[in-house]
Formats: C-alpha cells, structure tokens, sequence
C-alpha cells in the first residue's frame, strides 16, 4: 500500500494538467492509466503507413495555448519538448457550386473574401468582429470560473456594470440561441450563415438546439482574432510535455493501471484499487472520467445512493467517425485555395446541417453528414515524409445506436458490420469537392465510433465530447445539479475533464479548476 496526497484517475489533457499543477506546489501526486500510454483522447501514432503522424482524435491546441495551464506552467513546458505551429489560415467552408468562403487572421482580407461571396454580409461581420471585442473581456473569464462560484458572480456584476443591463441581456441572449437563430439575425448569404453554424456541429449542436450560437459566434469570429494551433510533430507533444513536468517535479505516473475501484471509509474517498489488486491511498482523489462510469468504482450502496445515481443519466452527444489518411500529396481541391487552410469544412449549408443531426439523432446513417478536414501538414510538414501529407476527417455527427440508413443503401446494425462501407461514402463525398483524391490517397485508417471507445472507455458509444453539450448539462449544470464545480457527492473525490466544466475541448481548464480547489 502507498500514500500519496492527490492520486489522479486517467490521463487526461484535464487529468494531466491538474497532475503537473500539484506536483509543482509540492504535492505527492499518482496519476493512473488504463491504457499503455498518457493522453486520454489526444493521441499520435503511425495508423496508416511509417512517417505519417496522425493525431488520432484531438487535434486544435488552441484552447490550451491560450488557456491557464500555459499560464502557469509555460516555462517547464516548453523545457520539456513542448512546440505549437500556429496556423493564420484556420478554416474554409466549401460548397457544392464550386464557391467557398475561408476566414484568415487578417480583418482587411475577410472583408475583401466576402466582398466576393457575401457582399451583404459585410456589415454584420464587421459588426460581429466588434461585438467579440466588446463581449470577450467579460466572456472569456466568465468560461474560465467555477460555476456556481463568487468568481462567477462578481464577474457578471463587472459585466453588467461595463455593459449595463441591456448589453448583458444580448450576452445572455447570445448564450441561449441556436445557430440558426444567431446566423439568420445576422447573415443573408448562406454560406455566410454556414460557415457560421457549422462549429456548432463541432459540440453537438444541431442549428436548432438552444446554445449553439456561443460556438458559432467565438469560432468563427475568433478564427480570424486568433488563428489556429497544432502541435508540432503531433498534438501529443503536449501530453508528452505534461508529462515530464509531472515527473521531474516527483510525481508518479503508472500506465497498464486500471482503477477498478475508488475505495469509501465513512464516504469519504480514501483510495483505490487497480486491476492486478494494488492498493493506493491518498488524501483526494481526482477522477479525470467520463461522470456516467464513476458510479461503476463505487461499492452498491454509495452507488446506488440518489445523489450519486444521478450522474448516470448524464447523457452522451451524437457520436464521431474517424478517417485517417495518408496521401502522396494534397487533395486537388476545385477550390485551389482551400489547399493553403488546416481545416476544411463541407457541411454543407444550415438545413443540411439540420437534416444530418435529426438523421442520426433518428439513429439513421446521415445521408451527408458534416465533415471537418485537417490538413495539418500545411503549416507542420514533420508530421509526413518530404512532399507527402496526412489527412484527419472528423465525421459529424452520427447515430449512438444504427437504425438504418438514411439512403437505403447500406444494412447492418453496428460499427463493426459497417463502418468501412460508411468510410467509403466520406471520400466519395470529398471527391464531389477534390476530384482525383482516391488517387492521392497511399493508405488509409478508419476509427469508427466503436473504435474511439475501444481506445478510450471514456468516449461512450463514440461521443467525442464527454457529454452532451446541451444546455441541460452545461454550465453550472454539467455534469448534473448535484456534481457542480467539479465536486462529487462523496468528500475527498473530484472530478474533471470534458464532461465538467468548461466542458469539451483541449484547454486543461477543468484540470485548473480541480487544481485550486486542493490544498
């Protein structure tokens, strides 16, 4: 038996930050890993062919590079290997007639893009690009508090003083409204309008759900303000560095570690127990997993106490398919442009959008499901062989149980059965766009939805978000009313990761929160 004074469950981006925070204040710190190496669902390997580097799930550091574990730990990170390669031309949106409408960090030339496309959507871009100045300093660290907190509150005093009461009704306004509702106040063209309502789609926001307009808003208008980061070589360049902050500073990280059992004396959070019966003790214990399996390393009787039952129902988002590919060169684009940008997007306007989240919402393999593809190798070519480029295409969104086909075209009832066919219909649809890319392609990886959750028991049926983002299970709700502010109704037990507050995303803003809570 050992002793440790905080011994975190899972490894995390959230996990691993919360981690490398308390070992460097001093604290005896375990971090245990179920699988044979760190990262949880920011993960690099060599899937298809020696050389091509793909980030299996995760890709946008973004978060993280602006977010509060950089802040605090920016030095000891970058010692230990960490490098970001930022991109100025984040992402582009494509449409079947050929047009498409792409966002750089250069205000100047957005306005000239949309000028072409969207010539009557000028004004309300601008408008926008101000309403992100005027909101971001009240918005930004209003996502990055506790929730409920006296941070929260007093920070929503300041805005309502700054603001006054009308500016902070249009910021409560815009937290409540859907794509939809958001690009149709502000937007005529359609592209316009789905270049916007697509980043919902990225946390489970079809444009009719209430919320998805915060995304749509900061992603899009924040594409310009802030460009995009990866992480050279491979996002696990940050695990990698996290890491090492953990150990250099005396902490312990075991892998091949599966916690079977978070062991309770008086309900309190003592302990726990791992697969081949090692025992560890630690005065708090940090659970970097999804919330709806805690309940499972409880003994019955807690487990089954009302308070704790509840987390069970925390409800999974729409899941996500992955296709890796390794390419003897990038697609032949018809748009030549969108070979410059390291996300692409074919969506590909707002009731596409509507009609692929109510098809798999419907359990339906969406006839054309959103898609978001990285090209990565444009701005970080180590992550290929000279000349040579990967591929990551992100499948939103698709049924948690198979139903059907929304075309008819495809039968079987579970990922396994199907899941190359679907891949098949992904690049036949990119070819609609990049005709000539099956010749271009020298391998390809596909992860379905079971697949995730095979590498990471955390992804429930596939559902990259760690929880459903919906305004039920947001905010001061997330994961549910009785584990707010990343505390469990069990003394000594914590909880963070996408599936807490701030929810989805690689920032390490949970693993921050968790971290100042512990002293």
């Amino acid at each position: 038996m050992s002793n440790f004074d905080v011994i975190v469950i899972g490894s995390g981006v959230n996990g691993l930050s919360s981690a490398a925070l308390l070992a460097k204040r001093g604290k005896r710190v375990l971090v245990l890993e179920s699988n044979d190496c760190c990262g949880g669902a920011v993960r690099t390997e060599e899937v298809t062919l020696p050389g091509f580097k793909h980030d299996l799930f995760a890709t946008n550091l973004s978060l993280f590079a602006g977010g509060p574990i950089m802040a605090a730990l920016k030095d000891d990170l970058i010692r230990n290997g960490l490098e970001f390669v930022p991109s100025s031309k984040p992402f582009i949106s494509l449409f079947p007639d050929g047009k498409s409408l792409g966002i750089v960090m250069d205000r100047e030339t957005n306005i000239a893009t949309l000028r072409k496309v969207a010539p009557n959507d000028v004004e309300s871009w601008q408008a926008l690009t101000a309403l992100l100045g005027k909101f971001a300093p009240h918005l930004f660290p209003l996502l990055g508090a506790e929730l409920p907190s006296f941070a929260a509150a007093k920070s929503i005093f300041k805005t309502w003083r700054a603001l006054g009461t009308t500016g902070l009704f249009q910021l409560i306004r815009l937290l409540l409204q859907s794509s939809r509702a958001f690009t149709e106040e502000y937007f005529v063209h359609p592209e316009t309008k789905a270049l916007a309502a697509i980043w919902g789609m990225h946390l489970d926001y079809g444009p009719d759900i209430s919320g998805g307009a915060l995304f749509s808003f900061l992603e899009s208008i924040g594409g310009q303000e802030f460009g995009m980061v990866l992480g050279k070589g491979g996002a696990d360049t940050l695990v990698k560095s996290l890491t090492s902050v953990i150990t250099e500073n005396g902490g312990t990280i075991k892998v091949s570690s599966k916690v079977v059992e978070i062991i309770t004396e008086n309900e309190k959070a003592i302990g726990v127990r791992t697969a081949d019966g090692a025992v560890f003790n630690a005065k708090n214990i940090i659970a970097n997993v999804n919330p709806a399996l805690i309940p499972e390393l409880l003994n019955s009787k807690i487990s089954s106490s009302q308070n704790v039952a509840e987390v069970k129902k925390f409800r999974p988002g729409l899941s996500t398919m992955m296709i890796h590919l390794a390419m003897d060169d990038l697609p032949p684009w018809s748009a030549t442009q969108a070979k410059e940008f390291n996300y692409i997007h074919i969506a590909p306007y707002i009731d596409d959008l509507a009609m692929t989240y109510t098809q798999a919402a419907a359990g339906l393999l969406p006839s054309s499901p959103a898609l978001v593809i990285g090209q990565p190798t444009v701005t970080d070519s180590s992550r290929a062989p000279a000349g040579k480029h990967v591929l990551w295409i992100q499948v939103r969104v698709l049924p948690l149980d198979i139903k059907g086909d929304a075309r008819g075209e495809i039968s079987g009832n579970t990922w396994d059965q199907i899941g190359e066919q679907y891949a098949d219909r992904i690049i036949e649809i990119i070819e609609n766009y990049a005709p000539g890319i099956k010749s271009k392609i020298l391998s390809r990886k596909v992860l379905t939805p079971t697949d995730l959750e095979r590498y990471n028991v955390n992804l429930i049926k596939g559902d990259s978000l760690g929880g459903s983002h919906h305004p039920a299970q947001f905010f001061f709700l997330r994961p549910t009313p009785s584990w707010n502010r990343h505390r469990t109704p069990i003394d000594g037990l914590f909880i963070c990761g996408s599936g807490t507050w701030p929810g989805g995303g690689v920032g390490g803003g949970s693993g921050a929160m968790v971290a100042k809570i512990i002293r």
